[in-house]
């Protein structure tokens, strides 16, 4: 789309949950519009503040903006990576797109995968943002924008990070807890605004029933979506039922099955777009489906765990990395401890060096954190966490899913308002006797009894029960990943080492999936 005046192109994928706040101050400068969409408040809004307009923005966005006068390209990307956009440069050409593959189809872009993010996958199960598998392509990072002069050069600026505060003023927990309550309303109540029905995610836990309790205090009409595995004892979709029927909402569930296995199982590598081994990928993908096939736009939970502090390890590692040296031993620690997928010393021997190269570069980038006296180590963990596998793996699996059956799927969590709220968060209402995410718990009190208020997290990926009850076809898919990434040019000739990373594949079923869908993915590949 065109601005008024003529001068500035954009092209863009995302929604812009604001827009009507934004028409209005527009409108008041003089601003005429020719249509309803926020598209054009975007490039309206870019033709009157300049880059000052994305930090105005509430919504998920990749876009670009073209300035016909001075020849200057403007490429960026919402505030915590909710939808991708990738860059290349090959021969003098720049080229951008919001999905991958594409842009290995660029004519003279070299296609050397890098050796380091190559590691980085097997160590994490996605490369993080702005590395990519391919040298030649880069991923813009979150919150930032990068400037393409006429020339070529071009430089990235930041518009937002997420960091906590190092001063924090007391506050009484009550009156965080109403605070929360009034941003986590409004974030919803704008995600809710559509031109068709809205569904909404709901699983066992506090965040999607926390957003589906608010949900049903706005909406007239809102239908929850769960998804589970046959034969699963501990299925969330029972619990989510119950849910739903205390929130009074129409509720439907989808259990995953060996026929679905057979049947879709194969493709999951080749959809992905990027290499993500999150075993939730695939609960995501059919949960996404049935949402589909009632619902054009759905409300979900995603990034609560984050921002409020719910992963169990963040417990489990606290002890363990107070006790460390020096700041770097509290980074390399994290590293070691709670996030590698293949055993290291399995990649050592696949990957001589590159060991030394990751921890360099996983430390340099989180060390400002580990290195604050003022914080917590839960608050270290979060930090490294949002900015690493929030945008790398849980938002890219729950874009492609969506997107894959035309799903678009918006996330309260991540308003303007709730980020700098969380930010915010006591350590009280975050950790306390043992107990995470407080904060949230104690809101979601107000929406449900407490009898339906899991006193522990539960996860959303597969579960090793499915796997075992499925051993055979999942063997068979690991015998074709083995077939495919031995072709593999990245892989190919490393002759014992590949053994050794082919047997480490079946150590657990995090670095069993992570194989599966590398090599689902490297088949897939254009030529």
């Amino acid at each position: 789309m065109v601005d008024g005046g003529g001068r500035y192109v954009v092209v863009f994928n995302g929604e812009i949950y604001n827009f009507r706040d934004l028409k209005k101050a527009l409108g008041a400068a003089g601003v005429r519009f020719r249509t309803e969409s926020d598209t054009e408040v975007l490039v309206e809004g870019y033709a009157r503040w300049g880059h000052e307009v994305f930090t105005r923005l509430d919504g998920m966005f990749a876009l670009a903006i073209y300035d016909t006068e001075k020849g200057e390209l403007v490429l960026a990307r919402d505030r915590v990576g909710e939808k991708p956009l990738y860059v290349a440069w090959a021969d003098g050409l720049i080229t951008f797109a919001s999905e991958f593959k594409p842009l290995l189809t660029v004519p003279g872009l070299s296609r050397t995968v890098s050796e380091a993010s190559l590691y980085e996958f097997f160590v994490l199960r996605y490369v993080a943002s702005p590395n990519t598998l391919y040298e030649s392509i880069s991923s813009v990072q979150p919150g930032t924008f990068l400037r393409v002069r006429p020339d070529g050069n071009w430089s990235e600026h930041s518009y937002f990070a997420f960091d906590v505060p190092a001063e924090r003023p007391p506050v009484r927990e009550e009156d965080y807890i109403d605070a929360l309550e009034s941003a986590l309303v409004d974030a919803v109540k704008t995600r809710l605004l559509a031109d068709v029905p809205v569904g909404a995610f709901l699983s066992s836990g506090i965040d999607s029933g926390l957003v589906c309790g608010i949900a049903a205090t706005l909406a007239s009409e809102l239908r929850c979506f769960s998804a589970g595995f046959a034969g699963d004892a501990n299925s969330e979709t029972a619990f989510a039922r119950r849910v739903a029927e205390a929130y009074g909402l129409p509720f439907e569930d989808y259990l995953v099955s060996e026929t679905d296995l057979l049947v879709e199982a194969g493709k999951f590598g080749a959809i992905l777009d990027e290499p993500n081994g999150d075993r939730s990928c695939l609960p995501t993908f059919f949960l996404s489906r049935l949402v589909r096939t009632q619902v054009k736009v759905a409300v979900s939970g995603d990034g609560g765990d984050e921002l409020f502090g719910g992963y169990g390890r963040y417990a489990a590692l606290r002890g363990a990395l107070a006790k460390r040296e020096r700041p770097v031993d509290g980074v390399l620690s994290y590293l070691a401890r709670g996030l590698p997928v293949f055993p290291l010393d399995s990649l050592r021997g696949a990957f001589p060096g590159q060991e030394a190269v990751f921890r360099r570069r996983f430390a340099s980038r989180f060390l400002s954190a580990f290195a604050r006296s003022d914080l917590d180590d839960i608050e270290r963990m979060r930090l490294v966490d949002l900015h690493s596998y929030l945008p790398g793996a849980v938002l890219a699996k729950v874009d492609r899913m969506s997107m894959r059956n035309s799903l678009e799927v918006r996330t309260p969590f991540f308003s303007p308002g709730l980020l700098e709220l969380s930010s915010r968060l006591p350590m009280t209402l975050c950790e306390r006797d043992g107990n995470l995410k407080v904060a949230l718990r104690r809101l979601l009190e107000r929406y449900l009894p407490t009898s339906l208020i899991r006193p522990i997290k539960q996860g959303f990926g597969m579960p090793v029960s499915f796997f075992q009850a499925h051993a055979g076809v999942f063997s068979h898919l690991a015998d074709d990943a083995d077939e495919a990434l031995a072709e593999w040019e990245p892989l190919k000739d490393r002759g014992a080492a590949f053994s050794v990373l082919r047997q480490a594949a079946r150590d657990n079923i995090n670095s069993l999936w992570a194989w599966i869908t590398l090599g689902q993915w490297s088949a897939s590949l254009p030529v």
